[in-house]
């Protein structure tokens, strides 16, 4: 279980999440505080299956859990010690040390083989969800597993951990509420490329969804984004993470407007003449931040909309052959 308490000058807000070890889905709680007395309740539909009483003492907490039913059971909760959760897996989540305990239990069973340019994939699943993903087979030599394995391992834990941890305070989780797939694009001695497709409803107000494109370089691991792939002007930046307004004014500047310059050029957008049509892919702002695919015939590109105007969302596929004279100069292979 997890408890955060946020604390302002005239009140005290609550959120409670946990999990069995048995399903590894988040259960998310409502929670109150009353001197010392901790009451956490599961309220689907305003009606309470079941609740936690507990009081704080030092570091630990005590007390009962009860179900729809008042059945009863005793609980002590104490800190959990984290040095008997260490690992070398770096997950990206807020709530990292959770999911290094949650991470311990995952269980991934190979589901079947498939091939791709007659190389062999093996594909898993994770017991508790509804989550596969892939793994270089028998037919990519050693070092090729040893290098790339590990990383597609890692992108298999992150979206299994996202998928368990995808709950609402309006139901119990059934490991579906993020829902994807997975498909690979394009291979060749050098490189991987794949796309992972997404829709999430984990209990706010609006569902959405989403992909996300993938290469990686077969030969030492380097995943490449768009920007270390095509450079629009020699101030591309990838790196949004240390310098963001560089980034920023790259994509806003050079990126969006030319990435629609060249798409516009084979598919001539028009501009929207009603108003009520929100698909305007003449606007440069819509691929700024452009979702990207790398396949066998060219990188395929989708705008991003804002959310109400999410289905407007389309992949236009460029050929290699328009994008080569904007090909980043130190992304070390050919389009």
């Amino acid at each position: 279980m997890t408890l955060q308490v946020y604390k302002s000058d005239n009140e005290t807000n609550l959120t409670a999440v946990y999990f069995y070890k048995n399903s590894l889905k988040d259960i998310k709680l409502e929670a109150k505080l009353k001197d010392n007395n901790y009451s956490f309740y599961f309220k689907p539909s305003d009606v309470i299956t079941e609740k936690f009483y507990l009081k704080k003492s030092g570091n630990n907490f005590d007390g009962f859990w009860y179900d729809a039913k008042e059945k009863q059971l005793a609980v002590h909760l104490e800190p959990v010690n984290f040095d008997n959760y260490k690992s070398n897996l770096k997950i990206r989540f807020d709530d990292e040390r959770l999911n290094l305990v949650k991470y311990k239990f995952l269980e991934f069973k190979k589901q079947k083989t498939t091939l791709y340019n007659n190389k062999e994939f093996v594909w898993y699943s994770e017991k508790h969800c509804n989550s596969d993903f892939f793994r270089l087979g028998n037919n990519f030599t050693e070092k090729n597993k040893a290098l790339i394995n590990p990383i597609l391992e890692r992108i298999h834990i992150e979206n299994t951990l996202a998928q368990l941890n995808c709950t609402s305070s309006f139901e119990y989780s059934q490991g579906k509420g993020i829902e994807g797939n997975s498909t690979i694009n394009f291979l060749n001695h050098d490189l991987l490329g794949f796309q992972i497709s997404m829709f999430w409803d984990c209990g706010g107000a609006h569902p959405d969804f989403g992909s996300s494109g993938y290469l990686i370089d077969l030969n030492n691991g380097k995943q490449y984004g768009i920007d270390d792939i095509l450079a629009f002007d020699k101030s591309v930046t990838g790196d949004s993470e240390n310098n963001f307004d560089a980034f920023s004014k790259y994509r806003n500047d050079y990126f969006a407007p030319k990435l629609l310059d060249v798409i516009n050029s084979q598919e001539h957008f028009e501009k929207p003449k009603n108003e009520d049509d929100y698909c305007d892919y003449t606007n440069a702002e819509y691929w700024r931040y452009a979702a990207w695919n790398y396949t066998e015939k060219g990188i395929e590109f989708t705008p991003s909309f804002y959310r109400a105007a999410r289905n407007c969302e389309e992949s236009f596929l460029v050929p290699f052959e328009r994008l080569r004279k904007y090909k980043n100069p130190k992304f070390p292979y050919s389009l």
